[in-house]
């Protein structure tokens, strides 16, 4: 009775080819694919385009040794979570502390007998594909406390643990950003209730979504306000992305799914690094500052940090509490 085979192939490694041929028929039978390897150095050579299930490899090859292609293998991103079984005819316990050491899963004495390899085997290839389930899944899971639920946009979160980390890493590359706020929201919320309210926000994201360059990302900042994060964009660029999404945004109708047809603009305010700041803070605060610039000349338009600053604000010397 043939096993379940291995979507890879796994790979023997062993300078004797008795020992290939053996290990080899015995998997074949059982269902599985194999790949042969006679040296480290030619194993090596076969994972830079096979990535195998699983490795049994002997410790003592001439050259590069079962136990230095081990560590290499572990030792390399790529290829670091393979499982390797050392097939050896050593039962010398410094010999297996050694493989143990470097990286390696399991050890097989030669010779074995043909129920306890595939026993083994079958016990590594569930435990890997357990494993990567898992990391999978957490991976998936720390995505998903990334995100916002309505919109599929970032959270805070995200954009405070990621935006300082790119700007520290690519100090030379132009970030924009773009404060969007709803225009009018709270009159979409009294005239249609708060359940249509959130389904036109999940609207409205769902139209600037596909509009977001590669490499780019967008923000619930809370409600009905967003952020855009265009990496690799100067304020021309960035402006110009904001204004298509502004204009995308204006020519729809929300909540047609309803049976209603609501319009919905949106303001943006644009600062760029480096031009308009140097630092988070302040990339942040400016563009916030360019967004009530929009704000105070209508709504339902673009403006930029620079903008902003060439036309004088009629409020600029009112007292606090009248801002």
């Amino acid at each position: 009775m043939k096993e379940n085979a291995a979507i890879n192939p796994i790979l023997i490694v062993d300078d004797n080819p008795v020992i290939i041929k053996l290990l080899g028929t015995t998997l074949t039978h059982a269902g599985y694919q194999v790949a042969y390897a006679e040296s480290g150095y030619q194993a090596l050579g076969t994972l830079d385009s096979t990535l195998p299930s699983l490795i049994l490899m002997d410790i003592d090859m001439p050259g590069v040794s079962g136990l230095e292609t081990c560590r290499i293998i572990k030792g390399n991103p790529r290829t670091a979570d393979i499982p390797i079984i050392f097939v050896t005819a050593s039962d010398n316990k410094n010999d297996i502390v050694a493989g143990f050491s470097a990286g390696a899963q399991d050890y097989i004495i030669k010779p074995s007998t043909r129920e306890e390899l595939l026993a083994r085997v079958r016990t590594h290839l569930t435990l890997c594909k357990t494993q990567q389930a898992l990391k999978a899944s957490r991976a998936r899971y720390r995505e998903l406390s990334f995100l916002d639920d309505l919109t599929g946009f970032y959270n805070t979160r995200y954009l405070y643990q990621t935006l300082q980390a790119h700007l520290d890493k690519h100090p030379d590359l132009a970030v924009t950003i773009v404060f969007m706020d709803i225009d009018k929201f709270k009159d979409v919320v009294d005239n249609y209730g708060h359940l249509n309210g959130s389904r036109a926000i999940a609207e409205l994201a769902a139209v600037v979504k596909p509009l977001l360059p590669k490499g780019s990302y967008a923000v619930s900042y809370g409600g009905d306000e967003f952020i855009l994060i265009l990496a690799g964009h100067d304020s021309d660029s960035g402006r110009l992305i904001a204004e298509q999404i502004r204009a995308a945004i204006a020519a729809n109708c929300f909540l047609t799914s309803q049976s209603l047809a609501v319009p919905i603009t949106v303001s943006c305010g644009v600062a760029s690094y480096p031009d308009h700041a140097l630092n988070l803070v302040d990339l942040l605060g400016n563009a916030d500052h360019a967004l009530f610039e929009t704000k105070r000349r209508g709504r339902n338009a673009v403006i930029t940090f620079a903008e902003m600053k060439t036309a004088p604000r009629k409020d600029h010397f009112l007292p606090i509490d009248q801002h």
